[in-house]
């Protein structure tokens, strides 16, 4: 059986709060969302898991895809009574959190792809491992250090495995059918996740399944100064973009 790991951040009392879901990306696990974690939390509750084989959790036997990991999640914010939720994706967790609007979008209220992968340009094994060797020797020490805890708990055959689920997935398909508001976010510096690909991946919200819903998160957005994890990197800055995001939902939903 699949185990996911969840975390919760304590609830504040008062006002009508929305709920994070924080989806890490291939390799990693909660941590490297802890740092924007506690500042998204004064503007919402914060559930964030830790998925298959990641952050430490007993690896499945065998791989799993994008779709059977979102099915996880659903199952798990079902049994917790969690939801709905803002999916909240990073990296491979971008595809997650799209997977999990399509299929059970009746506990997702708006999605968050941050660095989303995988470009339709770039599909190939080794387009995807030089894009992350650029990426990682500029990264900052402190997040590098996050980063390679976290890919010597994965270890390097269920990071393989789960490569190639994500390298198999059509983000750029899926996208079509997205139907909730979208925010697309990028460190301006990321290899990964490069600008012209953003762009084109908000602008596919919604392009093969009817308009997207009124609130959306209007035109990807690049952080300056960061790379692909600027999640870690750059949390302020990255929970910001969340958090207003949040709010204008939350105000379309009152007019």
């Amino acid at each position: 059986m699949q185990q996911y790991r969840v975390f919760r951040m304590p609830v504040r009392a008062g006002g009508d709060r929305p709920t994070f879901l924080l989806l890490h990306g291939i390799g990693l696990s909660h941590r490297s969302f802890t740092r924007a974690a506690k500042v998204l939390a004064g503007h919402g509750d914060i559930v964030a898991i830790d998925l298959p084989g990641f952050g430490g959790t007993p690896r499945p036997k065998h791989p799993l895809s994008v779709e059977d990991v979102a099915r996880g999640v659903g199952d798990v914010l079902v049994r917790t009574r969690t939801g709905p939720v803002i999916a909240v994706g990073h990296s491979m967790g971008a595809q997650f959190a799209l997977e999990l609007a399509l299929q059970r979008p009746e506990l997702v209220t708006a999605v968050v792809m941050i660095g989303p992968v995988v470009d339709p340009l770039r599909r190939t094994l080794w387009q995807q491992a030089m894009a992350l060797l650029r990426d990682t020797a500029f990264e900052p020490l402190r997040t590098s250090l996050m980063v390679q805890f976290d890919y010597l708990r994965c270890g390097p055959l269920w990071f393989l495995a789960e490569t190639r689920a994500m390298l198999a997935y059509p983000t750029h398909e899926r996208l079509r059918a997205l139907t909730q508001p979208l925010l697309v976010l990028r460190g301006a510096h990321d290899p990964i996740a490069d600008e012209a690909w953003v762009v084109r991946a908000a602008a596919l919200a919604g392009s093969g399944g009817g308009p997207v819903s009124s609130g959306g998160g209007g035109p990807a957005i690049s952080i300056p100064g960061f790379r692909h994890n600027v999640v870690h990197s750059g949390p302020a800055a990255t929970a910001g973009h969340i958090a207003r995001f949040a709010a204008r939902l939350s105000a379309s939903d009152v007019e």
